[in-house]
């Protein structure tokens, strides 16, 4: 076998890792009975995480990056963190309200889809911005918040189904419009691993190791992607309140251009 072409497929076995994970994810979120079911369905979607996690890694590490790869990586994220989640939500906390809930999972993929495609057009932008930033929430983000929602709520309950159909179609509705929204998310691709960036990814994870003991592991993980969720919305408000300040101002100067024009007439 020729190694120089044997090191293309070994990023590409991560991505279709990651497919497999969704698939059986998805089966297992269609027949389950039991907790621990469901919890498992839950936590393949995070071992679909994982492989995605590595895929472009392993691609620049073995110097394998493809316009293959990019496309593949893009269809199985839609997989993944689009159908797979959906499903979990839907049997999880909506099959109660049967075609009304499935509706709110056929939203979510469609809106996981759009975000997809939209990163794959914005990928092909070389400015900076679109490397410290994600225009929208990424679906695997969005896609863990609701693996953590789902294990959080069967750890306390112990319950392989949740009676709160409002709420979880509220959250599917809310990921969905964040992962379509022109919303900024740090992708810390520019964090510098010395220095002051090394003592502030240690103090995160001493803040995270301290809420895992003093909480569930799951609990955490809920706060954290709430955290980084309320974050870029947070951003996003302080950039529409600098938008519409700075509009103001240009108003301003213009009748002050226009009464001053009238003055020396």
């Amino acid at each position: 076998m020729d190694l120089r072409r044997a090191k293309y497929i070994l990023p590409n076995l991560f991505t279709l890792s990651s497919v497999a994970a969704g698939v059986y994810s998805i089966h297992l979120s269609t027949t389950a009975q039991s907790v621990e079911e469901v919890t498992l369905s839950a936590w393949l979607i995070v071992v679909s995480m994982v492989c995605d996690g590595f895929d472009g890694r392993v691609a620049r590490m073995t110097r394998t990056e493809s316009e293959l790869g990019i496309q593949l990586d893009s269809l199985a994220d839609a997989i993944s963190f689009g159908v797979a989640p959906a499903f979990l939500l839907y049997h999880w906390g909506m099959s109660e309200w049967g075609w009304l809930g499935f509706g709110v999972a056929i939203v979510y993929v469609c809106c996981a889809v759009l975000r997809l495609a939209r990163f794959n057009v914005l990928a092909q932008s070389s400015s900076p911005e679109s490397k410290r930033y994600f225009l929208g929430l990424p679906t695997p983000l969005a896609a863990g918040t609701i693996v953590s929602v789902v294990l959080a709520h069967l750890s306390f309950t112990e319950t392989a189904a949740t009676g709160a159909g409002l709420s979880v179609a509220a959250m599917a509705l809310l990921l969905s419009g964040l992962m379509v929204s022109n919303v900024k998310y740090r992708t810390f691709k520019d964090l510098q691993l010395r220095g002051k960036g090394v003592l502030r990814v240690l103090a995160v994870l001493g803040v995270v190791i301290g809420l895992s003991v003093l909480l569930k592991p799951s609990v955490t993980l809920v706060l954290v992607m709430a955290a980084y969720i309320v974050l870029g919305l947070g951003g996003g408000i302080v950039s529409v309140g600098r938008g519409i300040f700075a509009h103001v101002e240009d108003e301003v100067d213009e009748e002050e251009e226009l009464l001053a024009a009238d003055g020396e007439s």
